[in-house]
């Protein structure tokens, strides 16, 4: 299982069995290929080889693995089929996952109506119910922001824990920030109504229409049947209880009638407070520090010496109220399979350069919102020198911008 994303002999013989259905060959003597040479196969390692065909540069549409479905139908049992979709209770993540699906595509399709009615009538573009609505449904549009970052930031990490699934993952989530490009260009477009040409919006929204149909019909027909094969329940809980921090895609948020896993906190609670951190001018037990890096007024994460995220204080009841959006699932997963593969290389200079001490820290600060968000990180060592890992630390500095002008003025040295 661990290494057959990366068997390019078998990845080969299905591109070449995906062009002979493309081509028309016959579907008995493709079979009979496809049984010979992946008979050991299971149905989740085919689901991962055809994530790494649709994804990698092997020239394989959505539309091949279309025609390709019926081979499933032949050589895995049906019943196996039925049992990984076996997700019936509407609180689950499937289900939850397939419903913003719908309710994408139903938006979708609402946009493309209104602008098959501008393409018929032109003047209708410059009637301001007409903008009005193109613009509504295309800031509704924006919410799959919320479904991709479920799945990046939830799916994404429990399925790295099953294996070395990170180039499916990141293959993934640049397809999602391909779609993030289109959609962003949709939306300045859209914004600028009626002073645009009519084509280049009508053709940028067929553009997005059409990567976001190939996308859902990844998550529905292989992401979601290889989550359900791997997954165990444990894994579903926490999707579920992580969930709320990202939001959802259209649709209300799910009643939480789901409870797959019962907790037991017994072994976490038993003895905490008898531990003792020392350091710095004084003592303190477990739970006072736990405590106390709790009320901060920042939130800070730690990525150790072998970049695993390992820890993030919580100072907020609710995860998406946080500044930047840290989550239980995300926790053991390597730093670089946190950030969308676009800031990648960025990512990685910056704790190089920490790392080997070419830096001490490396600060940036972005909006949020109508707030200012300041970053910092910096690179932690021991007595020794030796290098332990990263600190993370990030404020809203807002407040500060928005102190009154009298206030500014009347600030006193702490050397005076």
């Amino acid at each position: 299982m661990l290494d057959i994303q990366f068997d390019i002999k078998r990845i080969n013989k299905l591109k070449e069995l995906c062009i002979c259905l493309r081509n028309d060959m016959a579907k008995d003597l493709i079979i009979t290929d496809f049984k010979l040479y992946f008979e050991d196969v299971t149905f989740a390692e085919l689901l991962l080889l055809e994530l790494e065909l649709i994804n990698g540069e092997y020239g394989i549409t959505i539309e091949d693995l279309q025609k390709f479905a019926m081979i499933h139908q032949e050589v895995y049992e049906r019943d196996e089929i039925k049992v990984i979709y076996n997700c019936q209770d509407a609180s689950h993540p499937v289900q939850v996952f397939q419903e913003e699906n719908r309710a994408i595509q139903f938006v979708m399709n609402e946009v493309g109506l209104l602008l098959e009615s501008v393409e018929a009538d032109r003047d209708l573009l410059y009637e301001s119910i007409m903008i009005d609505e193109l613009q509504r449904h295309i800031r509704c549009l924006g919410q799959f922001h919320h479904h991709f970052n479920r799945k990046e930031k939830l799916f994404f990490p429990i399925l790295e824990r099953y294996g070395h699934y990170a180039m499916v993952t990141r293959s993934v989530w640049k397809k999602d920030d391909r779609i993030r490009a289109f959609y962003k260009a949709l939306k300045g477009i859209g914004q600028k109504l009626p002073e645009v040409d009519f084509d280049i919006l009508q053709k940028t929204f067929e553009t997005f229409a059409a990567e976001m149909n190939d996308m859902i019909y990844q998550e529905e027909k292989l992401i979601l049947p290889l989550l359900t094969c791997l997954f165990r329940e444990a894994d579903w809980q926490a999707v579920i209880d992580e969930s709320d921090a990202f939001g959802y895609t259209i649709i209300k948020a799910p009643e939480k009638k789901l409870q797959l896993t019962e907790e037991n906190d017994e072994d976490s609670e038993s003895g905490a407070a008898e531990d003792l951190v020392y350091g710095g001018g004084g003592y303190l037990t477990t739970e006072e520090a736990q405590h106390i890096l709790n009320n901060l007024p920042l939130e800070i994460t730690f990525v150790d010496k072998t970049a695993m995220f390992k820890y993030f204080n919580d100072i907020t009841k609710e995860a998406s109220e946080m500044m930047l959006v840290r989550t239980p699932s995300s926790i053991g997963r390597n730093v670089a399979n946190c950030h969308p593969p676009k800031s990648l290389k960025k990512v990685m200079t910056v704790i190089r350069n920490l790392k080997t001490g070419k830096q001490q820290s490396e600060s940036m600060w972005f909006k949020k919102g109508d707030h200012y968000i300041h970053i910092t990180y910096k690179a932690i060592f021991n007595d020794e020198g030796e290098f332990l890992g990263i600190l993370e630390y990030v404020q809203d500095i807002q407040p500060f911008l928005e102190l009154p002008f009298e206030v500014k003025m009347g600030l006193t040295s702490l050397d005076a």
